[in-house]
C-alpha cells in the first residue's frame, strides 16, 4: 500500500495494539514493515520485575536510573561488563523470554530464540560506547540478521520521547546508503570479547546509515510491561538521552523455522554484510539449532577460521575487574 507525504510516495505502515492474529499473520505484517505492541502478556511483567531486582542489586545503594550521577563511566562499564553476560546466559533469563513468546501465541516447536540482551542508554556525556553503545540509524540486517528476524523490545522503567528509540518507517523497503559492506559477522564474533573495555572510544564495527535524513521519525512510548515487536529490517536508532535518567531495556530476537525453510521474510534492499547470525538462534524447548547444511545453502561456506558463534568464555574480564 502506498500513501503520500510532502508530495512523495511512501509505504503506509500500521502500529497494531494487542491484535487478534495468529502467529503466522503477525509475522506477515511484521515482514511487511508494520509494528506490533503487546500490552497483554503477563510474562513481560515477570521479566521486568526480574531485571529491576537485578539492577537494584547491581548498583546498590544507588538508583539505577540515576547511577550516572555517582559512578564514572569506567565504574559503570566494569559493573555492566560482569552483569550483562551473566544475565544473557542465565537459565532464568532464557526461561522468562520463552514464556513471553509462548504466551504471545508463537509456536514452541518452530520459534527459535536468540539470547535476551539488556540494553543501557545513559545520558549524553556519560557512558555511550562499548557495552552501552548509542546506536545510530541502522537495520539489524546490516548486522547479519536473517530476514526472518523479529525483534522484541521492552522497557524496564518508564521511557520518554527523549530517551527512547525512533523509526524511519517510510524507508522500510527502500534502500539507504550505508556502510554494512565492512561488517563481517564472523570477525565481529572475535571483537565482541573486548566490548566491555570500550569506555572512551568505540572500536567495534557498527554498521550505520550514511548522511541519512529521516523522512518521518516515529517514537513508540510504552509503559513497562509492554513489548514492541518489529522486523530486523526496520530502520531505527537510539535517541540521544537528554532525559537525565538512564534508560534500561531488554530485547531478544526470534526466527521461525517454517519461514526460514520457505524463504519468507522481510525484504533486504540494501544489506551488504558478510556472514549470518542464524546460527545463534536456538529452540528453547528442544535445544535444536538450525541445520548447518541449511545455513550454508542460504549463506555460503564460511572461512575455515571463522568464529561462527560467539563464546562468552573467551571474553576477558572488563577493565577494573579482578583476575
Amino acid at each position: 500500500m502506498l500513501g503520500w507525504r510532502r508530495g512523495r510516495r511512501f509505504p503506509l505502515t500500521a502500529t497494531y495494539i494487542d491484535p487478534s492474529m495468529s502467529d503466522t499473520e503477525l509475522r506477515t505484517v511484521l515482514y511487511g514493515g508494520d509494528l506490533v505492541v503487546r500490552t497483554d502478556i503477563a510474562a513481560v511483567g515477570d521479566l521486568v520485575d526480574y531485571v529491576r531486582d537485578e539492577l537494584a542489586a547491581l548498583f546498590s545503594p544507588h538508583d539505577p536510573e540515576q547511577v550516572h550521577r555517582y559512578l564514572s563511566p569506567e565504574e559503570v562499564a566494569g559493573l555492566l561488563g560482569v552483569w550483562k553476560p551473566a544475565f544473557i546466559h542465565s537459565e532464568k533469563s532464557v526461561e522468562l523470554v520463552r514464556a513471553i513468546t509462548a504466551e504471545a501465541g508463537f509456536s514452541t516447536t518452530d520459534t527459535y530464540l536468540d539470547l535476551p540482551r539488556p540494553r543501557t542508554a545513559y545520558p549524553v556525556g556519560h557512558l555511550t560506547t562499548g557495552i552501552a553503545f548509542n546506536f545510530p540509524w541502522h537495520r539489524d540486517t546490516w548486522y547479519a540478521a536473517p530476514p526472518q528476524q523479529i525483534n522484541w523490545w521492552l522497557p524496564i522503567f518508564e521511557i520518554r520521547p527523549d530517551n527512547a528509540m525512533k523509526f524511519d518507517l517510510p524507508r522500510f523497503a527502500r534502500a539507504v546508503k550505508n556502510d554494512s559492506s565492512a561488517f563481517d559477522y564472523y570477525e565481529i564474533n572475535r571483537a565482541r570479547a573486548t566490548t566491555a573495555q570500550q569506555v572512551k572510544v568505540e572500536v567495534q564495527a557498527r554498521p550505520r546509515a550514511l548522511d541519512h535524513e529521516p523522512e518521518g521519525d516515529v517514537v513508540i512510548v510504552m509503559q513497562p510491561g509492554s513489548v514492541l515487536l518489529f522486523s530486523g529490517a526496520q530502520l531505527h536508532a537510539s535517541i540521544p538521552n537528554t532525559s537525565g535518567r538512564a534508560r534500561y531495556s531488554v530485547d531478544f530476537r526470534t526466527a521461525d523455522q517454517r519461514d526460514v525453510l520457505a524463504g519468507r521474510g522481510a525484504p533486504l534492499v540494501d544489506t551488504a554484510c558478510t556472514g549470518t547470525s542464524l546460527r545463534d538462534f536456538v529452540n528453547p524447548c528442544t535445544g535444536a539449532v538450525f541445520d548447518e547444511g541449511l545455513v550454508r545453502s542460504l549463506y555460503g561456506d564460511p572461512p575455515e577460521d571463522a568464529v561462527l558463534v560467539f563464546d562468552p568464555h573467551d571474553a576477558p574480564r572488563p577493565v577494573g575487574q579482578p583476575g
